[in-house]
């Protein structure tokens, strides 16, 4: 069903909110100021959720989509760079009005930038190709013949060459779930991860010239996500090798890794901006330690606290590699560990998942109450809810994002939170 509706504003993650005969309807890929012509979807609490068929006025700054399947996997493409700039720090600001300035830094490339992509896959004429979900469509999905320009050059070539030898070998799109390819910024290292939904799949041939290593891994096909059940065959050495802020860091396919690593030196070189010369500095979720160790040449310690026990060996080799002999990577759950780290602590580092902190990680902050307390987001809507719960102890003193996903609404935002006086 077709309606039509006028858009005034985005909602926090980035969707065009309107009013259609008095209802609010929520769209990808149209700009505030647009009428537009609308599919229906489904709703959402009162909301309904609708994707564009056709836009009846447009506003400034809209752009043709270079992609075909552009609301799969960045919707902002249809503004120009400048307005996503624009409202990016917009939505920003609005969401921690306190603070009386949101710095913005730009992305130096638009295209092609994010060293990870995550494709699923379909079936044409009889053979799997890459594709991605359709957005309010989990069950949909739109095939990728070129790949994404949101990805490097390299993770496109080598997720074509895999998918190639996967329809080569006769294998189904149902038998598989994902496949993981990710690069360093020179993109001549490639890794890969495939997740498949049998226990029993053929693994052999699979890994090709494209790639420096590739792991094949039995996902429980009950579930949608892509997660490990059982690792069925590694082949060749699915570690990468990245520079940070001028460190050389591993990490391995299977790891939290920031998309864009020129970006994220700006955010780890701001980080550093803030914190200054500290002598105690606790960092929670701490991954393989990308900031961690960075901060150590400034800090007297670095306590690096992560749950991934992967990841933590990662870091502790990265810190071995380093000779960083004031960094202490410790395995554990944030909520569980911090209480027994906070209370010496000079300064705080988060960085999250999407998820935020767990209650009991706001609980030690106020409790101990650290001077100083670095928060990274990938969401800052999540992010804003928890400096919300720590506004009693805490003042915003700076707000700075940094586009991460260009042509997506998503950002990466830290907030430096001092402790009340």
């Amino acid at each position: 069903m077709l309606l039509e509706a006028t858009f005034h504003s985005f909602d926090p993650d980035g969707a065009s909110r309107g009013q259609s005969d008095g209802q609010t309807v929520l769209s990808w890929g149209v700009l505030p100021g647009e009428r537009a012509r609308l599919r229906r979807l489904r709703r959402r609490g009162r909301d309904w959720l609708c994707l564009p068929e056709e836009i009846l006025t447009p506003a400034q700054g809209r752009i043709p989509p270079r992609e075909d399947h552009y609301l799969s996997c960045s919707p902002w493409q249809v503004f120009d760079y400048p307005l996503q700039v624009h409202w990016k720090q917009k939505l920003l600001g609005e969401l921690f009005p306190t603070c009386p300035e949101v710095t913005f830094y730009r992305a130096p490339q638009l295209w092609h930038y994010r060293n990870k992509m995550e494709f699923s896959f379909t079936e044409q004429h009889g053979r799997p190709v890459l594709a991605f979900h359709e957005r309010w469509n989990p069950l949909g999905k739109m095939a990728l013949p070129e790949g994404c320009a949101l990805g490097r050059s390299a993770l496109n070539r080598a997720a074509q060459a895999v998918a190639a030898r996967l329809a080569n070998r006769g294998v189904t799109a149902a038998q598989l779930k994902s496949l993981i390819v990710r690069c360093n910024r020179t993109e001549d290292t490639v890794v890969g991860a495939i997740y498949v939904t049998e226990p029993a799949f053929p693994a052999e041939d699979i890994h090709g010239p494209e790639l420096a290593g590739l792991a094949v891994i039995f996902s429980d096909p009950r579930s949608p996500a892509s997660v490990t059940t059982r690792e069925l065959a590694r082949f060749g050495t699915t570690l990468l090798r990245e520079s940070v802020a001028g460190l050389p860091l591993e990490y391995d396919v299977g790891s939290f890794f920031q998309v864009y690593p020129e970006m994220f030196d700006c955010a780890v070189e701001e980080l550093q901006r803030r914190l200054g010369s500290a002598g105690r500095v606790v960092e929670l979720y701490s991954g393989v330690g990308s900031i961690g160790l960075v901060l150590c040449r400034w800090a007297r310690q670095v306590v690096a606290i992560e749950s991934d026990a992967h990841a933590v060996e990662l870091a502790r080799h990265n810190a071995e590699a380093l000779e960083a002999g004031n960094f202490l990577a410790v395995a554990g759950r944030a909520e569980l560990a911090a209480e027994a780290y906070l209370a010496e602590a000079d300064a705080v580092v988060l960085d999250p998942p999407r998820s935020g902190l767990h209650p009991h990680v706001v609980a030690a902050l106020l409790r101990h109450g650290p001077p100083l307390i670095l928060y990274l987001s990938c969401h800052p809507p999540r992010q804003a809810r928890d400096v919300n719960l720590l506004a009693p102890a805490y003042r915003v003193a700076a707000v700075v994002g940094f586009d991460f996903y260009p042509q997506t609404p998503h950002t990466e935002s830290l907030v430096v939170l001092e402790r009340a006086r």
